[in-house]
């Protein structure tokens, strides 16, 4: 079991760590402030190294540490730290929990990348507005129009401003490649009721 403690304000501070063994102090406290060494002899990083954790890969960046790599970084304050523990308090092992945070971490990734996707470039036009993509594609309103959206600005930023019928052939081709069916121009919707003329109107306009 490992004691660490940090205390850091304006990139100044120090850190005090300790570990012990089968309740029996091996190592430490080591304390410091001066941190221009390499960062595998900072107190926190050297007691995580003891209880053998290690980087993802020994290719990871040098900007990367054991204490960012169990997630330490995520928090400001001891509270903070303790959340992060009762959350990983169902774990067996660290390896298992550092399976599942890459796994949220991913997750969290992808989620960003389908964020980013459909999500507008600001300050570039487009000749279609949503509800008219949403007429030309027969979708509903949601993130795909908003896709749609972002691949004709994209267009738009690669090779200059497209006319409308350009735009439209863009998206026909765009939404086949996406695995969508285009709507059947002049398709009527069978759901929607039809508007009957009332039978005055008939009669008066025979006359």
């Amino acid at each position: 079991m490992a004691h660490v403690r940090a205390d850091f304000w304006g990139g100044e501070g120090d850190q005090t760590a300790a570990l012990w063994r089968a309740g029996v102090l091996e190592w430490g406290p080591v304390h410091t402030s001066e941190f221009s060494g390499p960062r595998e002899d900072w107190p926190i990083n050297a007691a995580l190294a003891r209880l053998g954790v290690a980087l993802v890969s020994s290719g990871a960046p040098d900007y990367r540490d054991l204490f960012v790599e169990v997630g330490l970084g995520q928090g400001r304050d001891e509270e903070d730290w303790c959340r992060a523990a009762l959350q990983a308090c169902d774990v067996a092992d660290y390896d298992e929990w550092h399976a599942r945070e890459q796994t949220k971490r991913e997750s969290e990734e992808r989620g960003a990348a389908e964020r980013a996707f459909s999500e507008r470039l600001p300050g570039v036009p487009v000749p279609l507005n949503g509800k008219e993509i949403m007429t030309l594609l027969g979708l509903p309103r949601g993130r795909t129009i908003g896709a749609a959206i972002r691949h004709l600005q994209q267009l738009h930023v690669d090779r200059g401003p497209q006319s409308r019928e350009e735009a439209e052939a863009a998206l026909r081709a765009w939404a086949a490649a996406q695995g969508l069916t285009p709507a059947t121009t002049g398709r009527v919707d069978a759901t929607s009721p039809r508007v009957r003329r009332p039978a005055s109107a008939d009669r008066h306009r025979g006359q």
